[in-house]
């Protein structure tokens, strides 16, 4: 059962039919992915800033399914060998303030948010070199060849494409990744902005520490969205918060039993274990991405140190 089922009963569903954002956006803009998709997790995207305050009634509830228990939660938990640990992955969500969210963005609004995002990715240099790639620019086969690398997106998620997020496609989406091929932003995916940071082995720390400057190098010239009690507002709930989501790819030994230590932390909630190809790709092969699965209410740091929790000494 999706949040969505689980959340918007009746009476809920016909109180918030009546609501609209400042924007013109409603209820069916929120839940229409879910609608079509009953097998979603969570089954709802935000179209804009506002639609968490004006559909409270149940963004509210999603939000807390993902709340963490509280910082430091993590314990006995010591269970990942750094030695199997392939990479180390930080990505960060950000949405720009005064813009719809991808779901329902115009035409304009995409390209207007793509200008300024693929602006801001050229102050990196000479820190961060590398090159802007505008997706309308490649062939198939060579868009193709970059999702494999996880150096691009395509419009392949069905969750997302009911929601609106891949209209339009590919107009206004472009990535930019360095030559070192250890940072990537990607712009209008299911956010406006996604940055991750990829280097070698079992390294949060040295991810953070180039996230940190990517982000406070952006942040001069762009306007993120944010609120108050939520934080860095985002299209899918379970992202508020830092935008932040840590993750581990290991390679798992292929002669372990069915149900491993991890396993078992992911039934109990603790952790998320998903295809390092996303969140919605079909778990193959011998590699797992290893990552929280709540996060909302963790400041950067308890992230970190929550992942450095999962290491065995």
């Amino acid at each position: 059962m999706s949040l969505l089922s689980r959340y918007l009963t009746d009476a809920l569903k016909a109180q918030l039919s009546q609501r609209v954002t400042p924007n013109g956006y409603r209820l069916e803009d929120v839940i229409r992915s879910g609608v079509r998709h009953a097998d979603s997790r969570i089954g709802i995207y935000a179209p804009d800033f506002e639609s968490y305050d004006v559909f409270r009634e149940l963004f509210g509830p999603i939000v807390e399914n993902f709340r963490a228990p509280h910082p430091g939660h993590l314990t006995d938990v010591a269970y990942i060998n750094p030695a199997a640990v392939v990479s180390t992955r930080i990505r960060v969500a950000r949405n720009l303030a005064g813009h719809a969210f991808p779901s329902v963005m115009s035409r304009p609004q995409r390209l207007a948010v793509e200008q300024a995002i693929t602006h801001a990715c050229k102050t990196l240099a000479p820190d961060f070199e590398g090159t802007v790639t505008p997706l309308a620019h490649l062939t198939q086969a060579a868009l193709d060849d970059m999702v494999s690398k996880r150096q691009a997106f395509g419009p392949d998620d069905k969750y997302m494409a009911a929601a609106g997020i891949h209209d339009d496609w590919p107009l206004g989406r472009s990535v930019f990744n360095t030559h070192t091929r250890q940072l990537s932003v990607w712009v209008n995916e299911e956010d406006h902005l996604r940055v991750a940071v990829v280097m070698p082995g079992a390294c949060v720390a040295a991810c953070q520490e180039a996230m940190d400057f990517v982000m406070s190098r952006m942040a001069a010239s762009l306007d993120f969205c944010s609120d108050a009690e939520l934080g860095y507002l985002t299209s899918c709930p379970s992202n508020v918060g830092t935008g932040l989501r840590a993750s581990y790819r290991v390679l798992r030994n292929p002669e372990a039993p069915p149900t491993t230590a991890l396993e078992r932390l992911a039934e109990a909630g603790l952790i998320q274990l998903r295809s390092p190809s996303g969140a919605h790709a079909e778990q193959r092969g011998e590699l797992v991405d290893v990552g929280l699965r709540r996060r909302v209410g963790l400041s950067g740091r308890d992230t970190l140190e929550s992942m450095k929790a999962l290491l065995a000494h």
